[in-house]
């Protein structure tokens, strides 16, 4: 293979050009994009997917809260946040579930959990603040639907999340705020 007129004579030798360079980063990007976008095979076990029916947890956080609005996500999440960083914790869940069960009420719960008392307040503290853990090792899994954000959801929003348009802060503040003012 020659080398065609006028390409430099440094080149030579050099088997990537920057028009090479360019192509294959190109086709690359491109490749990556469309990684997740072609269309899957669908096999019998993928065809549907699975719907969860471990309902357990979801029960037990109702129960331990006495909140019956209790979102069915989140709970997957906090379960899953235990099972991850805190499974002595976890392992003790069963036994509250089938304590849930067979006492009504979330301080009657608390008083009746015994040794699983650590579970139960750790299970409440996660649907209250929104995380699972202490210190540099805590899931934040969630935020805006902590059950500590009900109490003013009527008149605030959580720290950091913006409340209105530019100068928001100028218009008069919701009903509830105005009648403790």
């Amino acid at each position: 293979m020659s080398i065609p007129e006028g390409v430099d004579e440094n080149r030579r030798g050099h088997g990537l050009t920057r028009r090479g360079f360019l192509l294959a980063v190109g086709s690359v990007s491109l490749l990556a994009a469309c990684r997740d976008k072609a269309p899957a095979v669908a096999t019998p076990a993928a065809a549907a997917p699975a719907a969860r029916t471990d309902t357990a947890f979801l029960s037990l956080s109702r129960a331990l809260t006495d909140k019956n609005d209790l979102d069915p996500a989140t709970a997957e999440r906090i379960e899953k946040a235990f099972a991850t960083l805190q499974p002595d914790l976890h392992a003790q869940f069963p036994a509250l579930v089938t304590l849930a069960g067979q006492v009504s009420g979330a301080t009657t719960l608390v008083a009746a959990a015994g040794e699983a008392k650590p579970a139960a307040l750790a299970i409440i503290t996660a649907w209250y603040t929104g995380t699972v853990g202490k210190g540099v090792h805590a899931v934040t899994v969630s935020y805006r639907d902590a059950l500590m954000q009900r109490c003013v959801d009527d008149g605030l929003s959580p720290p950091t999340y913006v409340q209105g348009g530019p100068a928001w802060w100028t218009a008069e503040p919701p009903a509830p705020i105005r009648a403790h003012a």
